[in-house]
């Protein structure tokens, strides 16, 4: 029984652990638009100007993002359909843990706790498809995962968020 439950315990801290390491991702878009008349793009600067993160992300966002558009058959350009832009935020979660030193006990308030926090920076990227004709925002992504500031590679961890955001642009049809 002892072994059963450790096993147990071993499996779920394993999956939360696999699942706390993705990217959560959401989309919506408007579903009266036919994507497939769109061929070209080119970014918002005005809107990315206004981001509050250093210019090295703000490069490394917008390399994953020309390249993952053009992977879509997209192409860069001076007069667009599409504009492109995209906003972040990061907030801090602290997660608290109560444990007993010595294991589980029926009388357990006869013993002493521990007690373990850590905290992790959880960031926010979306990014936006506006229809340059109308003004109108048309496609939006988002991705939330954990940030890691002391990543060896911060190039690819910025590249998987912007990747697995745009994994479902343009929508497929129905």
């Amino acid at each position: 029984m002892k072994k059963y439950f450790s096993s147990k315990i071993i499996l779920f801290t394993f999956t939360l652990l696999i699942h706390s390491c993705g990217i959560y991702v959401q989309y919506d878009y408007d579903s009266d638009v036919n994507f497939n008349n769109y061929s070209s793009f080119s970014f918002y600067q005005t809107d990315i100007d206004k981001i509050e993160i250093s210019d090295i992300d703000k490069k490394r966002i917008l390399r994953s993002l020309d390249l993952g558009l053009k992977s879509k058959g997209l192409k860069r350009s001076n007069s667009p359909d599409l504009l492109v832009s995209f906003e972040t935020k990061s907030k801090e979660r602290v997660y608290v843990n109560n444990y007993l030193p010595y294991g589980w006990h029926p009388f357990s308030f006869y013993y002493p706790r521990g007690m373990h926090n850590y905290s992790r920076v959880e960031g926010t990227l979306y990014i936006n498809i506006i229809d340059n004709k109308n003004q109108q925002l048309i496609w939006q992504g988002k991705g939330v995962g954990v940030l890691n500031n002391y990543s060896k590679n911060r190039d690819e961890m910025i590249n998987k968020f912007v990747v697995e955001v745009l994994e479902e642009f343009p929508p497929r049809a129905d």
